[in-house]
């Protein structure tokens, strides 16, 4: 429910904005947002300033409140396949660069790794955590995906995937 709440909101505020998922393997501690990348390049905007965006957006409403962690990626990532969440906060997320803290936004008080401190301001919790590519923000994408759905023709992966076991996999 939080996820069509947060989907809603972001569309409702013409954010580009495909799909939003809460995984059960994150306790909804996060969410993954796709972000259609042709309708952010219009924007002509910025990680930092559309993070901006996004956090004013979401924060304020009831769903964002109870959600502490925001994790942008692009839409050519499935979302509700967490490998692929891990491949895009591995692969693309700058560490110095792509985390946005929101330390004044109010935050659920129930988030396991508040301490103290934390609760009694009622804040400090809240980030955006951006795994889109500098170029996506322009409408280019210069890097190619390597991996085997993205980088062989459909006859060799059938093939390979026939012969699977034959190969000695499971």
């Amino acid at each position: 429910m939080i996820s069509a709440q947060l989907l809603e909101i972001m569309q409702q505020a013409e954010l580009p904005v495909d799909l939003v998922w809460c995984s059960y393997e994150a306790a909804t501690c996060w969410a993954v947002i796709a972000i259609d990348t042709a309708k952010l390049a219009a924007m002509k905007t910025h990680a930092s300033d559309f993070a901006a965006q996004i956090a004013q957006v979401v924060f304020s409403s009831h769903a964002g409140y109870l959600i502490p962690k925001l994790i942008l990626v692009s839409n050519d990532i499935d979302i509700s396949d967490i490998n692929q969440v891990v491949w895009a906060l591995a692969t693309r997320c700058h560490p110095a660069r792509d985390h946005f803290i929101f330390p004044a936004i109010k935050e659920f008080p129930m988030v396991p790794y508040l301490n103290s401190e934390d609760k009694i301001r009622g804040c400090g919790g809240k980030a955006i955590i951006n795994c889109l590519l500098p170029e996506q923000f322009y409408g280019e994408m210069h890097a190619k995906t390597a991996c085997f759905e993205h980088s062989y023709p459909q006859s060799i992966k059938n093939k390979v995937l026939i012969n699977w076991k034959n190969y000695g996999f499971r």
